[in-house]
């Protein structure tokens, strides 16, 4: 079974924002710091997660899950992964 991994979403986020944090901070209406502290590990709020996910053209699975197989194909469903997200500590929290 996969599991939430805070290291996994970090290191796949910093795949996304690369050298460009303010840029997509501003494609995404969040603030500089809020990205900083996602790109430092603290996990964003499931909305602030999917919103990430729809920018990067990635099912959610694919930032929360180390298993490649399961993210390529969505085998656990978005809404599977939201409540194991929600449900892992410090899940889903943050802003």
């Amino acid at each position: 079974m996969s599991t939430v991994s805070v290291p996994t979403f970090t290191r796949k986020l910093r795949e996304i924002v690369a050298d460009e944090p303010k840029a997509f901070a501003y494609d995404l209406g969040l603030s500089l710091s809020a990205v900083y502290n996602y790109l430092n590990g603290r996990i964003p709020a499931t909305e602030v997660l999917f919103r990430i996910a729809r920018y990067a053209g990635r099912p959610m699975e694919w930032f929360l899950v180390e298993d490649e197989a399961v993210a390529a194909v969505g085998g656990l469903g978005e809404v599977t992964i939201a409540e194991r997200y929600v449900a892992a500590p410090g899940g889903g929290d943050g802003t």
